[in-house]
């Protein structure tokens, strides 16, 4: 029997779930075109909610989607930083990155050139702030190549 959740992303089998159905298209058109694109919105909005349904639409339409949190990453350490993103990543794609910076681990990901890859990054400000922006710096510059590699598209979630 399902029950309303106020704790957490919903699963369908378990909980009422509101369909998004035109959130999702409009996500969906975003990556299609290649864009990163961000959803702030305050806790318990819906926001994990939509885009595991959006990750979902996205799978399948042939894309990879590797979805990361970083809520309680505002004191870690960089190499803390990376493990999480490098084993995530790895989990999903069965791909393994190497590297004790943030450059060097997006220009690996630059070399894959066989999937359509899509990185979701939610709680992206719970991001320690000593290397928050040489992140979303990294993550500007392989935009700029998207056509010659893998990463197609990046949603940042956040909270504030």
């Amino acid at each position: 029997m399902r029950e309303f959740n106020t704790s957490g992303p919903n699963i369908p089998e378990q909980h009422y779930t509101i369909q998004r159905t035109e959130l999702i298209r409009k996500g969906l058109k975003l990556v299609e075109k290649e864009r990163y694109f961000t959803i702030w919105a305050p806790r318990q909005t819906g926001k994990s909610t939509y885009f595991r349904q959006l990750a979902d639409k996205l799978e399948e339409n042939e894309y990879l989607v590797v979805q990361m949190n970083f809520e309680n990453f505002k004191d870690a350490k960089l190499s803390s930083f990376l493990n999480r993103f490098i084993v995530t990543f790895e989990n999903k794609t069965k791909i393994v990155l190497n590297g004790d910076n943030i450059q060097d681990i997006f220009l690996q990901i630059e070399k894959i050139r066989d999937i359509k890859l899509v990185l979701i990054i939610d709680e992206v400000e719970g991001i320690n702030s000593e290397f928050f922006g040489t992140f979303l710096h990294s993550i500007r510059n392989t935009y700029h190549s998207r056509q010659n590699h893998c990463l197609k598209s990046v949603i940042l979630v956040g909270v504030s």
